[in-house]
């Protein structure tokens, strides 16, 4: 399908829009179902976003159904992340190479089959983290392909709004796992939890065979299949020892196999790529400055904010008492700024640029951060609210610019490689987050409640002592007797619950600074009045020879 072009007289907006499609290499077919398309692409975001969720709420269940270890049930949450992290990269390159909706479609396969395998045939806990680990496989498969067929299939006045809306898709996507998975076991047992992804899996697989147009590279560039092995075992390596070395320390072999396999896979890469000549990741971009800007912004944003949700999960059920079902629609409301306000962010780019829209989001993150800290012990809705709702708005004015200053980092034919990378910054900012912050968490707590325990009996200290969580029970277990053995249980509870709160506004306070510094660094380093980062993605310096070399198939 063709257009013809519009006169200058008689031309409209809109055929003035489709021109500059046609131009860039866009379809008319394309251009007139875009939005359709990126409805699409979201779904199947979300069916990836989700399963990085969706698990932690069935583990008590899952515990007890396959006789679960406390290490297989870490595994069953990390072997989804670890083979999700290490494999974007990989994924990416093959997707630009071979077709990005084909590789959308295989992953979605994938997925789907993995979640279906888990709740009706998986019968050890053995079985059930091969099930996640291949859920991870699709989900890699899936989730850089996304961002790079929005980068192909809206032209470059559009794909700021486009991006914010991908951008607010995969930043509440793993709370509405959360959401949703808290109501299904509500009413449904462990089972649903897998069944939820399958459902979404399924619904995206057959929009995306029907809606999503194909693309390629046009310049078939090969894939650097050495530089892929590299960076999947440098990633690999590095996650699972940001996963680990909280738990078991830097001393345990495995960490510091994983750690050493991890360093020199990632050298062995910077070698390889510096020398080969089509990489995976073409290093001299980290030498502009909106590329590693972008990075830097996105992993202390994800750090962070990962930080955060990670305790106030434990908050919600075991300082504010709430269940599971209530943890998990609490958080709905705090969402809202991302959801809505994320995709009005390219009207403020446009008028304001990028270095005073991503400044004064990181400076309302800290903000809502800084409220924390001043949260009693046991906080109110509305303390969480007003804090959390700060922390989402400010994450909508960065994340959108931020992603969208990446993906015009690089060639429009090689949008895999922006995608890869601006995943994978995510994955381990959120990976660093969780383990430094809630590390930090663990062992303040520790100090913090030491004291109250000294007087207890070796093996509820050493379970008030190990978390709040273990506190918890042991205290309920206590106020059964009644009487005065009540009351120092209700002591005891408060104290602990004390702790925790000094040791999570400590990680807050903590959370404060990174984003105040990144914000520091962008004032430094964003160019000043350039709203050029803000608009155009795709055609940064440098690359507009090659705008126009990304094939979109009708």
């Amino acid at each position: 399908m063709s257009a013809s072009p519009a006169s200058p007289t008689d031309a409209t907006p809109r055929d003035a829009a489709l021109d500059d499609a046609l131009a860039e290499g866009i379809s008319a077919a394309v251009y007139q179902r875009r939005w359709a398309i990126l409805a699409t692409l979201c779904l199947g975001l979300m069916t990836a976003m989700i399963a990085n969720m969706s698990l932690n709420l069935a583990l008590p269940e899952l515990a007890v159904e396959f006789f679960m270890t406390q290490l297989q049930l870490t595994w069953v949450v990390e072997a989804f992340t670890l083979v999700f992290a290490a494999l974007l990269f990989i994924s990416a390159s093959i997707a630009d190479r071979y077709g990005r909706k084909r590789v959308m479609l295989v992953g979605l396969v994938i997925f789907v089959l993995a979640s279906l395998y888990a709740p009706f045939f998986a019968s050890t806990g053995g079985e059930l983290i091969a099930s996640r680990a291949l859920m991870g496989i699709g989900g890699a498969l899936v989730m850089p392909t996304t961002l790079s067929l929005v980068n192909v299939v809206f032209p470059s006045k559009e794909r700021p709004k486009a991006i914010a809306i991908w951008a607010a898709v995969s930043g509440v996507g793993m709370m509405i796992g959360s959401v949703l998975t808290g109501i299904l076991l509500h009413f449904f047992d462990w089972h649903s939890a897998f069944l939820l992804g399958a459902v979404f899996g399924v619904v995206a697989l057959a929009v995306t065979w029907l809606i999503v147009p194909e693309s390629v590279d046009e310049k078939a560039t090969p894939v650097d299949w050495i530089g892929g092995l590299f960076i999947t075992l440098a990633l690999a390596g590095i996650v699972y020892t940001i996963m680990e070395a909280p738990s078991h320390g830097f001393d345990d072999t495995l960490t510091i196999v994983a750690a050493a396999v991890g360093a020199v896979s990632l050298a062995l890469f910077i070698w390889w790529e510096r020398r080969v000549a089509e990489p995976m990741l073409d290093l001299t971009l980290f030498a502009r400055s909106r590329f590693s800007l972008s990075v830097i912004s996105v992993t202390l944003t994800f750090f962070a904010m990962m930080g955060a949700f990670f305790g106030m999960t434990q908050i919600f059920q075991l300082v504010m008492g709430y269940d599971a079902l209530t943890t998990a629609v609490a958080f709905i409301p705090s969402m809202l700024p991302m959801m809505f306000i994320g995709p009005l962010i390219p009207k403020y780019l446009e008028r304001f640029g990028t270095r005073w829209t991503v400044i004064p989001g990181l400076l309302i993150i800290a903000g809502g951060f800084l409220l924390m800290t001043t949260w009693p012990t046991i906080p109110s809705y509305w303390d969480f609210l007003l804090a959390m709702s700060l922390v989402t708005l400010g994450m909508a004015m960065v994340m959108t610019p931020a992603t969208n200053m990446l993906m015009s980092s690089v060639p429009r034919n090689r949008s895999g490689m922006g995608s890869a990378m601006n995943d994978t910054t995510r994955e381990l900012g959120a990976s660093l987050g969780i383990a430094v912050l809630g590390s930090l968490i663990a062992n303040q707590y520790a100090d913090n409640i030491a004291p109250t325990v000294a007087d207890l009996p070796a093996e509820a200290a050493g379970a008030v002592q190990d978390s709040l969580a273990g506190a918890i029970a042991v205290t309920d277990q206590l106020a059964l007797a009644g009487g005065e053995t009540a009351d120092a249980a209700a002591q005891i509870a408060f104290a602990a619950q004390t702790a925790f709160m000094d040791a999570n506004q400590h990680s807050m306070l903590i959370s404060a600074i990174i984003a105040i510094g990144t914000a520091l660094l962008m004032l430094i380093a964003l160019p000043r009045g350039d709203k050029s980062l803000s608009a155009e993605p795709g055609t940064a310096p440098g690359l507009e020879e090659e705008h126009d070399e990304a094939a979109v198939v009708d």
